[in-house]
C-alpha cells in the first residue's frame, strides 16, 4: 500500500480500508434446504446479511433443542448488497486484505430485530435502502417492505417500540474526511410496512458507525468512524429526534503518552440504575500521523503492518442526555503493545455485568467487568482464542438465555456458537454455515 502524504487522506484511506479454551467441539455445517421444524423443537434462530450485489438477503439458522443448527433457508430483501468491497470502493489490494470487503459496512447493528420480536430489519447499503421483514411462526421471513434510506450507504438499524431509525453515509469519490452521513426515521406499523418519519432526517455531517436506542427509547445515540464522537438525540413524542445533539462526548486519544487514534466502530448499552451505559469499541490501528506502521510479519491477517492493542471505552448518560466519559481506552489486554487487535464489535451480557469485544484481527474474544457506575475493567484478554489469528471476527451476538455467544467469521462465511462460562470464559461448542453465505462479505447478526 502507497502512503498518502496528507494526514487526513492517509488516515481515511487506512480507515475505510480497515473496516485458547480447549474443548471437544462439533462442526455443524447447514446446506440451503428449508426444512420445515416444528416450533417447539426450536430454541432460537439467527439471521445474517449475505451483502450479495444483485439480490441482498439474509440467511436463517435455528438452533434446535439438541444443539444442532438447522437451516431456515434464504430470504431476499428487494435490495441490493455492495458484494466483497467495503462501502467505498478503494480497489483490492492481496497485501492487505481489510480491503476487500471482509468488513464492508465497518459498522454494527447491520441487522436488528423489533421489540416484540415480530419483524427483522436489515440495510442494503448496495442500493441505499432498508428492508423490513415478517417473522413467521416457522421463523423463515416475509418480506412486507423495502424503503429508502436517507443517503446513499446505509449502515446501521436500529429499533425501539414503533420506531426504527438508520443511519447511513454518503457517496464520496475522494478519500477527503470526515466525509458524510445521516439519520432517518420511520413507523413502523402492525403489518412490519415502514414509513418514513417527516422532518427526521438530521444531517450528521460525518461519516457514522452505528446507532442505537437507549433501552428506555428516549435517546437515540450513533457514533461517528471519522471523528470519534459519539452523539446522543432527544426522542420527541411524534418520532423526530433533537434538531441537535442533546449532547457529545469523543473517544479518548492520549497521544502525549504514545497512544494511537481511537477508531470506533461499535457500541452496546446497558441500563445501570437511572442512567444508561454506553460501551464503545476502539480499533488503535492509526498512529498520530493518521499512518499505518510498516512492520511485516507481525499480524497474520494483515502482512505488512501492525497495531496496537485495541480498546473499549465507557461512558455514561444521565435522565437529561448529557454524556460523559467514565472509563477511557481499557486496554484489550494488559499494555499499549502486544494486546488484542481490531476491537470493532461488542455485547454485553443479560445482567449488564460483562462485556465481551471482538477482536478481528488476532481472531479473539475479550472479556470486561462492567462496574455498576459504568466503569470498565479488563477482565480477560483472551476469553477465547483462535490462535491461528487467521479468523477475522466482526459481529457477535448473544443468546436469548445468555448461555452462548454467536459469532460471525467475516472471511469463511460462517458462524461459531460459544458457550458462556460463570467466569465469562467461552468455550467452542460448535461451527455454522450455509452455501449461501459468501466467504467474504457478510455482515450483520440479529437472535430471535
Amino acid at each position: 500500500m502507497k502512503h498518502l502524504k496528507n494526514y487526513y487522506i492517509i488516515g481515511i484511506f487506512a480507515l475505510l480500508s480497515f473496516t485458547s479454551c480447549k474443548a471437544n467441539t462439533r462442526s455443524v455445517v447447514t446446506d440451503s434446504t428449508n426444512t420445515s421444524m416444528s416450533k417447539t423443537e426450536i430454541v432460537e434462530s439467527i439471521y445474517i446479511a449475505t451483502n450479495k450485489t444483485d439480490n441482498n438477503s439474509l440467511v436463517g439458522f435455528a438452533r434446535m433443542t439438541d444443539g444442532t443448527m438447522k437451516p431456515l433457508g434464504e430470504f431476499k430483501t428487494g435490495g441490493r448488497g455492495t458484494g466483497n468491497i467495503e462501502i467505498f470502493d478503494w480497489g483490492y489490494d492481496e497485501t492487505h486484505p481489510l480491503k476487500d470487503g471482509i468488513d464492508p459496512l465497518i459498522s454494527e447493528y447491520g441487522v436488528y430485530k423489533s421489540e416484540n420480536n415480530r419483524n427483522i430489519f436489515v440495510v442494503n447499503s448496495g442500493d441505499g435502502t432498508i428492508s423490513s421483514f415478517n417473522v413467521m411462526p416457522d421463523r423463515t421471513l416475509k418480506l412486507v417492505d423495502t424503503k429508502a434510506a436517507g443517503d446513499a450507504h446505509p449502515l446501521s438499524i436500529a429499533s425501539s417500540k414503533n420506531l426504527v431509525y438508520v443511519a447511513s453515509a454518503g457517496t464520496s469519490k475522494t478519500p477527503t474526511p470526515p466525509f458524510t452521513g445521516n439519520l432517518m426515521g420511520y413507523i413502523v406499523d402492525g403489518n412490519g410496512k415502514l414509513t418514513p418519519i417527516s422532518g427526521s432526517k438530521r444531517d450528521l455531517k460525518a461519516r457514522p458507525s452505528c446507532v442505537a436506542f437507549t433501552p428506555d427509547g428516549k435517546f437515540l445515540v450513533v457514533n461517528e468512524l471519522v471523528t470519534g464522537l459519539v452523539k446522543v438525540y432527544g426522542v420527541m413524542p411524534n418520532g423526530s429526534l433533537s434538531k441537535e445533539p442533546v449532547s457529545m462526548a469523543a473517544c479518548p486519544h492520549d497521544a502525549k503518552n504514545g497512544r494511537w487514534l481511537a477508531i470506533p466502530v461499535g457500541f452496546d448499552i446497558v441500563k445501570k440504575g437511572n442512567k444508561n451505559v454506553v460501551l464503545v469499541s476502539e480499533a488503535r490501528f492509526l498512529d498520530n500521523k493518521g499512518m499505518l506502521r510498516e512492520e511485516k510479519n507481525k499480524v497474520p491477517q494483515s502482512p505488512l503492518y501492525s497495531w496496537q492493542t485495541g480498546s473499549t471505552s465507557s461512558f455514561v448518560i444521565d435522565g437529561e442526555g448529557i454524556i460523559s466519559l467514565m472509563s477511557g481506552d481499557v486496554y484489550t489486554g494488559n499494555n499499549m503493545e502486544g494486546g488484542q487487535i481490531a476491537n470493532c464489535w461488542v455485547e454485553a451480557s443479560q445482567d449488564g455485568k460483562t462485556l465481551w469485544a471482538a477482536n478481528a484481527l488476532s481472531s479473539s474474544i475479550t472479556s470486561y467487568s462492567i462496574g455498576n457506575n459504568g466503569s470498565l475493567e479488563l477482565k480477560n484478554e483472551k476469553a477465547y482464542k483462535d490462535n491461528s489469528e487467521m479468523m477475522f471476527y466482526s459481529d457477535l451476538n448473544l443468546s436469548n438465555d445468555g448461555k452462548y455467544i454467536y459469532q460471525l467469521v467475516g472471511n469463511k462465511g460462517s458462524g461459531i456458537m460459544f458457550k458462556v462460562l460463570p467466569n465469562g470464559d467461552l468455550v467452542k461448542v460448535s461451527d455454522f454455515s450455509s452455501r449461501h453465505l459468501p466467504a467474504v462479505g457478510t455482515y450483520g447478526m440479529t437472535v430471535l
